[in-house]
């Protein structure tokens, strides 16, 4: 064979460049459907239009591809949340509001990510799981805030801010589980039906109102 003819041999064997949005794209696909542990790194690479051992280049393991996803994913829900609540404004019901329809959006706009957050993160491990934690944190910590200043200023009424903060936190976790692209509600409706339940939730001393969130709102 000529070395001409050699090189596009090596050229086509070669592995394909896998950018980061490929990666998430496939892992979030795979994950979903087939779960951390149905899915393999082999599907996986299958899924991303490239080959094993390209895919092992970057991720030694499903493990560290499952704290990547993760991890992108806390990150980006925890930024659109922290941006929806500085553009609400200083009253806490709105802030509250916001964080609550921005979640919503989060979920509608990319339920993949949304459902593997959920779903699979059990299976996440040491300082893998760390790193996702403390993205998630930042989402807490957000509406922790918005119902620290409401209780503070009599605007909520709640006995625990702990409790009351994990109760928000895991109503709209559940979200996840449950939604459906297809399902009845508009997106909308779905956000209305959110903010007035973690509302109530905190004892507000006013609801949400039907297709007109409040003026921070998203």
């Amino acid at each position: 064979m000529s070395e001409e003819a050699e090189r596009k041999v090596r050229k086509r064997a070669a592995p394909k460049f896998i950018d980061r949005e490929t990666v998430i794209s496939a892992v979030l696909e795979m994950f979903s459907t087939r779960g951390f542990h149905g899915a393999s790194m082999r599907q996986i690479a299958a899924a991303a239009s490239t080959s094993l051992s390209n895919l092992y280049n970057y991720f030694e393991s499903k493990d560290e591809l499952l704290e990547f996803v993760l991890e992108n994913t806390a990150r980006a829900l925890a930024d659109q949340l922290e941006a929806a609540v500085a553009e609400a404004g200083d009253d806490p019901a709105d802030q509250l509001e916001a964080a609550v329809r921005s979640y919503v959006d989060f979920i509608v706009d990319q339920p993949q990510a949304s459902t593997v957050g959920i779903t699979e993160f059990r299976y996440l491990q040491g300082a893998n799981r760390a790193e996702v934690v403390a993205q998630r944190d930042r989402t807490e910590a957000t509406f922790r805030r918005a119902i620290e200043a409401g209780a503070a200023s009599g605007a909520f009424s709640v006995a625990d801010i702990g409790v009351a903060t994990r109760g928000t936190v895991t109503l709209c976790n559940s979200m996840s589980t449950w939604y459906r692209p297809d399902g009845r509600l508009s997106r909308s409706e779905l956000a209305d039906l959110q903010a007035d339940l973690v509302l109530g939730l905190v004892r507000a001393q006013r609801r949400a109102v039907p297709g007109q969130p409040s003026a921070g709102a998203r």
